[in-house]
């Protein structure tokens, strides 16, 4: 149906101020069906993301999970879900406003609004499909089914614009009884409409998503509570209030033996896996899941720092597996993902048979986007330190025994942080989550928290890059001071080739990593 017979069945003449009842366009059913179908997918993952649960079927390593964890996920700290079902909602309205047959130049404004919503949908579709396919390199399968859904509503709303046949008909006036909107009318609304795309695509370039949370727990900076030993319930409902330790607070209490939360945690640093040295002068706690995609992107990042301060520091490495199968201390209603208990077991399995080796299980875990198939790392895992040790390995106690207090420990941090992000780190008496975007982050951390100063970057091209101009945001969450070292870029980042600083662990090749943020 062209537009001037759209003119014709639906309005009659152009200079009619009322219009015959008419049925209602096959298009603007479809529009509305459409329409229906975007609006149930941003809402599903509205409420997710305000609920901060689980979405069906999407786990971190899924392409999904990697579109939803992304910087790009969020306008100006808000899930775009939201004001995604906001615009869906108000072009289905504007959709009954036509039906509803109003005056001439009540009409035209329907249609203005129609116009403006139709472009802004439209271009944030192919804005978000743009960063899915060129940026981020994953799909979100929710997210696309609305986004098609939404472009293709959108176009057949602007397809069907019903032009007005006289050139010289006002956008405006009121009372002139002429139907149709002028072509000059429909390119300013349509500005509007772009003015809105821009206003997106700049929010999410010139204020991005801050993923990494930095909770400052030290008592000079806020009030705590009282600090216990309890290390009860779970995130859960009904447990929110159970008690917890108000500070990690690490120190050694003995040699190679670590305290959190005030003795509640032991640690000895001599049988737990670590980047560096035992012997360190200073040890945080690096909590994570080989699964999840920031933590897969920040071991590289602890490799490095560890090899800057040396023997200054140590990073304790705890696998703690995002799956009820083996964390009971996870809320029932989160989201499992797959084989995350087998990767932690053969983890420390690997430690607890070849400590020697367990650099380097670890740097062929982390290499690429997502972990290799299980039977595949149990068959690597095997050749470093044998099937029949590695059987027996995995059938130690320590291993489970580990992995709870490991589970434990996330928990503890989760209650504390207020942040179920991960990964997490324990840096002094504050608690790190979500990804981090180089090694001058971490060290603006270490010297925060630690006041530990590290040796000059790198030379690079004969000059030394300096502190100030690395690709870093973060801010701590409570006091709310933001700590801006300069800007992050979409460009990947290339490691050279490192290795750990312990002699008895071989040299690690790092492939490289998408900069994040």
């Amino acid at each position: 149906m062209s537009p001037a017979d759209f003119m014709n069945e639906t309005h009659g003449s152009t200079n009619s101020a009322m219009p015959a009842a008419s049925v209602t366009p096959a298009w603007v059913c479809w529009v509305r069906g459409l329409l229906g179908v975007a609006i149930v997918g941003a809402g599903y993952l509205a409420w997710v993301s305000i609920h901060n649960g689980p979405v069906a079927g999407c786990g971190p390593t899924s392409g999904c999970g990697q579109v939803l964890q992304s910087p790009w996920a969020y306008w100006l700290d808000i899930p775009v879900s939201v004001p995604a079902l906001l615009v869906y909602l108000a072009l289905l309205g504007t959709t009954v406003l036509l039906q509803k047959r109003p005056a001439p130049d009540e009409e035209r404004g329907a249609w203005a609004a129609t116009i403006a919503l139709a472009v802004i949908v439209a271009g944030a579709a192919l804005w978000f499909v743009g960063l899915q396919i060129f940026v981020i390199k994953a799909y979100c399968k929710f997210c696309m089914i609305a986004h098609a859904c939404g472009l293709a509503a959108a176009l057949l709303c602007l397809w069907h614009i019903p032009l007005a046949r006289d050139p010289a008909t006002p956008m405006w006036a009121a009372g002139s009884g002429l139907r149709g909107v002028p072509r000059a009318g429909v390119a300013s609304v349509a500005a509007i409409g772009l003015a809105g795309v821009m206003a997106l695509a700049g929010g999410q370039l010139l204020v991005p998503r801050k993923l990494n949370v930095v909770r400052d727990l030290r008592p000079a900076g806020r009030p705590v509570a009282g600090q216990t030993n309890a290390i009860n319930g779970t995130p859960g409902e009904g447990n929110s209030a159970a008690p917890t330790p108000a500070s990690p607070q690490p120190h050694l209490v003995a040699p190679r033996q670590l305290s959190l939360y005030s003795n509640a945690f032991l640690l000895q640093l001599d049988t737990v896996p670590m980047i560096g040295s035992p012997d360190a002068t200073n040890v945080i706690v690096y909590v994570f899941d080989y699964t999840c995609s920031h933590c897969r992107a920040l071991h590289p990042i602890l490799i490095r720092a560890q090899r800057r301060f040396g023997p200054q520091l140590g990073i304790v490495s705890l696998p703690m597996p995002i799956s009820t199968n083996c964390n009971p201390f996870l809320p029932p209603q989160s989201h499992s993902i797959a084989n995350a208990c087998e990767y932690a077991r053969l983890g420390l399995a690997v430690w607890r048979a070849k400590p020697a080796v367990h650099g380097q299980f670890e740097e062929w875990m982390f290499a690429g986007a997502r972990p290799a198939p299980v039977a595949q790392a149990k068959e690597y895992a095997a050749q470093l330190v044998g099937p029949d040790v590695l059987e027996a390995a995995l059938k130690d106690p320590w291993i489970e025994q580990q992995l709870l207090l490991d589970c434990r420990l996330h928990h503890i941090n989760w209650m504390v942080s207020e942040q179920p992000v991960m990964p997490q780190l324990i840096i002094g008496d504050a608690i790190s989550t979500g990804p981090l975007n180089s090694v001058e982050h971490l060290v603006l951390l270490l010297n925060r928290y630690l006041g530990l100063t590290a040796p000059p970057p790198p030379v690079s091209g004969g000059k030394v890059r300096p502190v100030s101009d690395v690709d870093d945001t973060f801010y701590d969450a409570k006091s709310e001071n933001l700590f801006q070292a300069a800007r992050c870029g979409p460009a990947p980042l290339r490691l050279r080739p490192g290795g750990f600083a312990r002699p008895d662990q071989r040299d690690a090749r790092i492939p490289g990593f998408r900069h994040c943020h």
